[in-house]
């Protein structure tokens, strides 16, 4: 969202940002002059894994929170005098009065091996709900070059379906200058507590290394003190997309999650990268598999000692 709101704001639109938790915190942080509005998103517990009982229960749920977003959406609309909403991934944010715009990566579902059967049947329902939206803008190119491989090209497109090439909050943003440069940046992302397994995984695969590493958390929230571990990792809760662009050109090594958002920024910087799948999120496991085929990254599990094997070849390499 953040290069469309950028060129948003170059055409001389008044925006209006809406969001939850993480993603609204960084929103707010990087459009501060911006008016701000709380839409409650989904919260999924994926802890468990996949079973016939959990897919029932996030179909549900998405259901029910899609109908509280339209429903709330009205009243939005006559309060803050709206005319155009862009949903990024919500399907409840359109309204048949104003211009509805929907923007996805993801005009399929990945199932869990156990429910491939029914990914052509979740694809139907995704493409009607995508149909109640006047566009459907997709983040990738309708090439073979492409980013997100089956998820947008798979199935015949929507038809109000079009193109608009990879988003990175980096096209827009310059770089800054920063102190000192780090060998590896790792940036973290992601539901709890995933989030935070992966980063003691990789703190300990790192920590009795030579490279020094910077360790960006991926909590706008937080507010504390830089932490040091050892004498090579320096651990931030958050940085600014300036002095965060500034930091992963300058990297000779990047880890991140496979991620959408964080593949279209490597693109736009033009980096590569090892990406790790949070295991049970099908997007990304299937992202990171689709992308190493391409030569686009490397793809590990999140496991210490494969981290600490990949860093040596990747090194080793130059």
């Amino acid at each position: 969202m953040i290069p469309i709101i950028h060129r948003l704001l170059k055409d001389n639109n008044k925006v209006i940002i809406g969001g939850d938790g993480e993603a609204l915190q960084i929103l707010r942080q990087e459009f501060s002059e911006l008016a701000w509005v709380n839409i409650p998103d989904l919260q999924l517990n994926l802890r468990r894994g996949f079973n016939v009982r959990t897919l029932f229960i996030i179909a549900t749920s998405v259901i029910k929170n899609s109908i509280k977003e339209h429903v709330f959406l009205k009243s939005l609309i006559k309060e803050l005098n709206i005319d155009v909403i862009i949903s990024d991934n919500r399907y409840g944010l359109w309204n048949s009065n104003i211009k509805s715009i929907f923007v996805t990566h993801q005009l399929m579902l990945k199932l869990p091996k156990p429910f491939k059967i029914f990914e052509g049947i979740v694809y139907l329902l995704v493409k009607k709900a995508i149909s109640k939206f006047d566009e459907c803008w997709v983040p990738d190119t309708a090439t073979v070059d492409n980013l997100s491989g089956d998820l947008s090209h798979k199935y015949p497109l929507p038809s109000n379906t079009k193109f608009i090439g990879p988003l990175s909050r980096f096209t827009e943003t310059k770089g800054r200058a920063v102190a000192r440069a780090y060998d590896c940046v790792v940036v973290l992302s992601g539901l709890e507590p995933q989030r935070t397994y992966l980063q003691n995984e990789i703190i300990s695969a790192l920590s009795q290394g030579v490279l020094t590493c910077l360790v960006v958390e991926g909590r706008p929230s937080v507010n504390c003190d830089n932490i040091t571990v050892g004498t090579n990792i320096e651990i931030v809760p958050h940085l600014e997309t300036g002095v965060l662009k500034t930091h992963l050109l300058n990297a000779k090594l990047i880890i991140c999650r496979s991620g959408y958002s964080s593949i279209m920024d490597l693109n736009a910087l033009d980096k590569k990268a090892i990406i790790i799948p949070t295991i049970g999120q099908t997007e990304q496991e299937y992202l990171a598999v689709h992308l190493k085929q391409k030569h686009f990254c490397t793809s590990i599990k999140d496991l210490r000692e494969t981290i600490t094997i990949t860093v040596s070849r990747i090194l080793a390499r130059g």
